[in-house]
């Protein structure tokens, strides 16, 4: 692949500013794609994470980047990123990650200093935004979130100080939150009493990006004006680009998320340490044995996970089977006998079955085959804060005199983000 040497005598004077400078874009679709090739012409390091992947019916609105017919199929994030390569500046890098949201913690932020939302769900955002308050602020990214609504595009770069992505999204927007979505709400517009999408072109996904990098770059040049900003650009025929500052959402419950007060470091990271390691060095830090680890608990879609399946049910013939996995990333069919499931059956109501409790938290003596995994393939997602809890003789939880809890995170997990292709 031949590399592309920039003629810096034709580049801007505060190029060498972006250098050691991280983005993530979440979402490499319509404007992720424009941002993509933006960030790594202006001398960034982006990545990026999308689950999806590219198809030809699409191809109108993604950036040139994306080649057409070559990468239909292929997953966006990981495309994006490999094609980026020979648009980067010597030192800087980009990693596209084949995963969606619900596989990240917090610490898998910590080393961006900025994350873009560019995704067309409030689910996400939502999801997004409470990964990012969790992050205690020195290490906290500032965020972008961008998007489009017909021909207008819109971006909006917040620090989490005057208001937070939840405050820019109306709460009666997450009633039905697998619309499609913009910053200014659902794409859904009706005609003649039906609902229809709200469809938009490839130059307002080209400009939200524009208006993104326009924001981070103010922002990294220390034009102390754009920060907390919204920037909205309506195309003819009432043509025009403003600027408003967004204002805190009264009883939001994005800006009631906060950071854990202190967090304890163990060394390695979620993908490679086992359970069993894991309570190894937690055991040293706390000096005893006697604790439990709470499973993750993931709060996606109005529903709350919280539970690791070691046995459950099939849920066609109701026969006994072996499952140990995070009950997030467990669906319908996942929950097939291998008879079942190579007959093509398909799964009844779970209210049909009588269920085995799930675990939800790991003690010292759990079982061989449970100590034995690693703790993402117990459910905790890359970058986790993980709780641990010393009952100290109580008897239940409203004993909390007694109770004590330590949340720990791994100290490489924020470096495997450069790395991992695959979640």
């Amino acid at each position: 692949m031949t590399k592309v040497v920039y003629n810096t005598l034709k580049l801007s004077e505060y190029r060498p500013l972006f250098h050691n400078l991280r983005v993530l874009i979440v979402g490499a679709g319509a404007v992720g794609t424009h941002l993509m090739e933006k960030f790594a012409k202006m001398g960034l390091s982006p990545d990026a994470i999308d689950f999806d992947f590219f198809t030809l019916e699409n191809a109108a609105k993604h950036g040139c980047l994306v080649r057409t017919p070559d990468d239909a199929g292929r997953n966006k994030a990981e495309c994006t990123s490999d094609r980026v390569q020979p648009l980067l500046d010597d030192g800087c890098s980009s990693n596209g990650i084949d995963g969606d949201l619900c596989k990240l913690g917090p610490e898998a932020f910590s080393d961006y200093d900025y994350v873009v939302a560019a995704v067309d769900n409030f689910d996400a955002k939502v999801l997004l935004n409470e990964l990012i308050r969790r992050l205690p602020e020195k290490r906290r990214p500032n965020i972008i979130m961008d998007g489009t609504h017909d021909e207008m595009a819109q971006s909006v770069i917040l620090d989490n100080t005057e208001f937070c992505i939840r405050c820019l999204i109306d709460e009666s927007w997450m009633k039905d939150s697998s619309i499609r979505t913009s910053c200014t709400g659902p794409q859904i517009r009706q005609t003649g009493g039906v609902n229809e999408i709200v469809r938009t072109s490839n130059l307002a996904s080209s400009m939200a990006a524009h208006l993104s990098a326009e924001q981070l770059r103010a922002s990294v040049v220390g034009d102390d004006g754009v920060m907390n900003c919204r920037l909205t650009y309506t195309a003819y025929p009432h043509l025009e680009l403003s600027s408003s500052r967004p204002m805190r959402k009264r009883n939001c419950p994005g800006c009631a998320i906060h950071p854990p007060a202190q967090i304890e470091w163990l060394h390695g990271s979620v993908m490679e340490v086992t359970l069993k390691d894991a309570m190894e060095q937690i055991s040293a830090f706390l000096g005893t044995t006697d604790f439990e680890i709470s499973v993750h608990r993931l709060n996606y879609r109005k529903v709350v996970h919280a539970g690791f399946i070691v046995d459950d049910v099939c849920r066609s013939c109701g026969k006994t089977i072996h499952v140990m996995r995070h009950e997030g990333r467990v669906f319908p069919h996942d929950l097939l006998c291998e008879e079942c499931a190579g007959a093509g059956k398909q799964p009844r109501p779970a209210s049909e079955f009588t269920h085995c409790d799930p675990l939800h938290a790991f003690s010292y003596d759990c079982e061989e085959p449970v100590r034995s995994m690693t703790l993402y393939d117990l459910g905790y997602p890359l970058g986790a804060h993980i709780e641990v809890i010393q009952r100290n003789g109580a008897l239940d939880f409203l004993d909390t005199g007694k109770i004590k809890r330590t949340v720990f995170a791994f100290d490489e997990d924020h470096l495997r983000m450069h790395e991992v292709r695959k979640l």
